[in-house]
């Protein structure tokens, strides 16, 4: 499963729809369907809504990250540099 990986490489792209969304603290969460995995992604503030198909650039994978502005804790998230809308 490519999208639970904790070492993914910079270069790989991960695509998909978005099942859940939300802003907090200048960034955008997103909750990412790829295929039959889902995982959540945090990266710029950008406008994207629930059924938007998006592209996610320059990644990095963490574990147990905690935001403190959602009062949330995620088992594993992927923070990008860039969400684009396709």
């Amino acid at each position: 499963m490519a999208c639970c990986s904790l070492t993914a490489m910079a270069d790989e792209a991960y695509q998909g729809k978005v099942i859940d969304t939300m802003n907090a603290g200048g960034y955008t969460y997103v909750q990412v369907q790829q295929g039959d995995n889902t995982f959540w992604a945090a990266g710029p503030q950008v406008a994207v809504s629930k059924g938007d198909q998006v592209t996610l650039a320059g990644q990095s994978w963490m574990k147990n990250f905690t935001s403190n502005t959602l009062n949330r804790t995620f088992d594993k998230i992927l923070f990008v540099g860039k969400i684009d809308k396709q």
